[in-house]
């Protein structure tokens, strides 16, 4: 096996001192809520609350040009909400890989199922409320409906939707630095580069990607070395978030099902480890080596047997298919950070083990109709009594501080 490479971003932040304390607590500091009501005795943060757009989301900040153009709001003929955009209806209602039944409705922000108006309503005006009673300090919001702009084929209306919700997450939603937002990158190297410098002028800590192939374009050639690099020198993070229900990926593993909940369970896993597979082995990671990697609602622990697997192929075919200068398991170790959401996973509690703590991150999937909901940190409390403190720690926030690398206040 090769010499590691220099190690990332992820390294060493616990023996860097703040004015006498340890590193972490310095940012916890800096980030603490006092109005939290339950769950005061952790720093948590969320690495992954979702926006309910309104309709002016996509269209407040669109370039005139594309007015004509923007999205609308229809229902279809089985009464579920669905956004409109290029002809096409959001999520994908019916078919192979279809979305879900009810459409862009029954959000649970506090275990109790809203339409989509009460939802955006709801997110909105009781954001903060809602993250103090869950226990929660900080938060990466992430789109909804935002996550099919990457279907819309033409590539100028794709990039104009792109900077007009990215606008509208920085300067109508995410105000503040307990909520923090992470900015969509159109499906063209050169406007994604674009769009990261812009969205990092504007304070994202993040940049998000699906992990499909969409529009036939693979993201991890190295005609997309740019952007990564744009992300690395801007200091942000990527995050792959799956969503169900497209019209132009490529082999997704959805389309083999037309019943919702059966192409559900597939998706986002499924498509997380085909992306894992394809950021390590086509060396992203490599050529990146301090390029934080955040993975969104697949779960936890289908990882260690596809990571096991990985290098138990790196080592055993010929060299000359081999383009790593270490392990898959060390890439991992170094630059990925897998978020759990379901506080009854099987095998969480073993997997956080096996990985001495490092690797996994809080987050809620706030407020879709699979999240834990309000009650996500005091669950995790309840589900795994006998996790240390450290591992707790490290999972509520400490893992994401690095991914996300932030800083103490000055």
């Amino acid at each position: 096996m090769a010499v590691k490479l220099e190690q990332g971003t992820k390294m060493g932040q616990a023996a860097k001192k703040k004015n006498g304390k340890d590193f972490y607590e310095a940012v916890a500091d800096s980030y603490r809520q006092s109005s939290k009501t339950m769950g005061k005795e952790y720093f948590v943060l969320d690495g992954d609350r979702h926006l309910i757009e309104p309709l002016e989301a996509f269209t407040k900040y669109l370039d005139k040009e594309f007015q004509d153009r923007a999205p609308s709001v229809a229902i279809d003929n089985g009464g579920g909400i669905r956004l409109i955009v290029e002809e096409r209806m959001y999520q994908k209602p019916s078919g192979w890989g279809l979305g879900r039944p009810e459409g862009n409705s029954d959000y649970r922000p506090r275990g109790v199922s809203l339409t989509r108006d009460e939802a955006v309503e709801h997110a909105l005006e009781k954001r903060d409320e809602d993250m103090d009673i869950t226990g929660v300090d900080i938060g990466m919001w992430i789109p909804t409906a935002g996550l099919f702009l990457p279907d819309i084929v033409d590539i100028n209306l794709q990039y104009a939707l792109m900077r007009a919700l990215n606008d509208w997450t920085a300067k109508d939603y995410c105000v503040g630095k307990r909520h923090m937002w992470c900015g969509g990158v159109p499906l063209d190297p050169k406007l994604a580069v674009e769009e990261v410098k812009r969205c990092s002028e504007m304070g994202a800590h993040a940049m998000w990607m699906r992990p499909n192939v969409m529009q036939e374009v693979r993201w991890w050639g190295e005609d997309w070395d740019p952007v990564y690099e744009a992300m690395t020198d801007n200091g942000m993070a990527l995050l792959f978030h799956e969503a169900t229900g497209t019209y132009n990926a490529t082999h997704s593993t959805d389309y083999k099902y037309d019943v919702y909940w059966m192409a559900h369970v597939a998706s986002h896993p499924l498509e997380m480890c085909s992306a894992l597979i394809a950021v390590i082995g086509y060396g992203v990671l490599q050529r990146h080596p301090k390029l934080n990697i955040m993975m969104c609602e697949a779960g936890v622990t289908w990882v260690p047997y596809f990571i096991g697997r990985m290098d138990e192929h790196t080592e055993s075919r010929p060299a000359h298919e081999i383009n790593l200068d270490m392990l898959p398991s060390e890439f991992f170790d170094r630059q990925v950070c897998i978020c759990a959401f379901e506080d009854d996973e099987p095998l969480l509690k073993e997997t956080m083990d096996l990985w001495g703590g490092k690797n996994v991150g809080y987050t809620s999937d706030y407020p879709h109709w699979d999240s834990s909901g309000v009650s996500g940190v005091e669950r995790y409390l309840k589900t795994f009594p006998d996790i240390d403190e450290e591992t707790r720690n490290l999972f509520f926030s400490k893992n994401l501080i690095d991914v996300f690398q932030l800083q103490p206040d000055a």
